[in-house]
């Protein structure tokens, strides 16, 4: 293969997959500007190796081009991420407290709490590295298209989660008594807590895709201003 066109998959290498006709025309824009340095630097009499070298490093990345790419200062971005999540973790915790009466709900309790753990570990790890003023200051590409159709995907499958969580509960507690017709006898606050429990677990995984939603708002929130650099 042409090390310009090689140079050139390398760069869209993350976006292979991507058939888009934008993606197509840029790969087109960037080795056509590659093929153009290269037939400059030769006439003006450098070898060709060199030419080649020199195109090449003067495009490292192609990030800035793609539609919906966003520049975040991405270590602000990952903190107050872990931050947003190890409170909804916390939420999710105190709430499955009650949930112990059954043995799934002492498991999903203490499955939260080491997430709690693990998450608080690493939150308090980036807050000692944010002290670093490059840490802070350190900038990445997200793209922000990604991020919402990751959202809207994120509560489609959570909505069908809880449908087919729902159906599949019903199905297993109450199968019987409607395909018999048999009334269901609740003898006391136990039992009709074992009944509920079933159907109030599946709500705990609510936090994925909160925590999808909230992923556009903070790469707009840490979007890196382009008057801070002029």
């Amino acid at each position: 293969m042409d090390p310009l066109q090689r140079h050139v998959q390398i760069l869209f290498r993350k976006y292979n997959r991507d058939a888009s006709k934008q993606i197509k025309d840029l790969k087109h824009e960037v080795l056509s500007n590659l093929e153009a340095k290269v037939a400059d630097l030769t006439a003006s009499g450098m070898d060709r190796h060199k030419a080649i070298a020199q195109a090449t490093a003067s495009i490292p990345s192609v990030e800035h081009l793609i539609d919906d790419n966003r520049s975040v200062y991405i270590n602000r971005y990952v903190v107050e991420f872990a931050q947003i999540a190890l409170l909804y973790l916390l939420i999710a915790w105190i709430v499955s407290m009650p949930l112990q009466v059954i043995g799934a709900g002492i498991g999903i309790n203490l499955l939260l709490f080491g997430l709690c753990l693990f998450v608080g570990t690493v939150y308090v790890i980036l807050l000692v590295l944010q002290r670093k003023l490059e840490f802070r200051e350190k900038t990445g590409f997200l793209n922000l298209r990604f991020a919402y159709d990751l959202r809207k995907k994120g509560w489609w499958l959570w909505i069908v989660f809880m449908l087919v969580s729902y159906l599949y509960t019903t199905a297993i507690r109450f199968g019987s008594n409607l395909w018999f017709w048999r009334e269901v006898k609740i003898t006391g606050p136990y039992q009709l807590a074992e009944l509920l429990i079933p159907y109030a677990l599946p709500f705990l995984t609510l936090l994925v895709p909160l925590l999808l939603h909230t992923a556009p708002r903070l790469i707009m929130k840490h979007e890196v201003n382009e008057d801070e650099w002029t």
